[in-house]
């Protein structure tokens, strides 16, 4: 009977430990899209716009933006803060960002998260949802740095479900 406590005890400790190496830290939560994948050539820049559509709200909203490659590196990014009715962008530029040669195209993709406010305790819902602090319509513009012609405009941006609107535990 003993032993069989002592297993018991072990099992349980062990768990705990296995649980507390897996509970996610105390970070922000954010509401995270991502454009589809483009293409950069040299002389072109990539911008990231992001409205602010509600010109009746009071308050700016902060997101951050940010460029990867067709690998996941991190290239640029930046937090930008909207006011209502604005629109707030973040360029990627082919040749002083990227250093593309004229022969040279990189795949990219960009980011957009926003923070999230913690879930109502008076929802009538058994899992309350973290809803976006504000709402931000993004857009990815690829031009021509010399003559500012637009070659492409991406929208439709879609969610990441790793963190999309999930609260963060809380440490007690």
């Amino acid at each position: 009977m003993l032993t069989y406590t002592q297993r018991i005890c072990v099992f349980a400790v062990t768990a705990a430990g296995l649980y507390a190496q897996t509970a996610a830290p105390n970070m922000p939560v954010t509401d995270t899209r991502t454009s589809g994948a483009v293409e950069l050539a040299q002389g072109q820049t990539a911008r990231i716009n992001v409205l602010r559509p509600n010109e009746t709200a009071t308050t700016a909203c902060s997101a951050a933006l940010t460029y990867f490659d067709g690998a996941g590196a991190q290239l640029k990014t930046a937090t930008v803060t909207v006011a209502p009715g604005m629109v707030g962008y973040l360029d990627l530029f082919s040749d002083a960002d990227l250093s593309l040669a004229v022969d040279q195209r990189k795949q990219i993709r960009v980011t957009v998260a926003v923070p999230v406010a913690a879930p109502s305790a008076t929802s009538s819902s058994t899992t309350p949802k973290a809803l976006p602090i504000c709402r931000l319509i993004p857009t990815l513009e690829i031009f021509d740095e010399v003559t500012g012609r637009t070659a492409v405009v991406l929208g439709g941006f879609h969610h990441i479900a790793d963190d999309a609107v999930t609260p963060t535990p809380t440490a007690e």
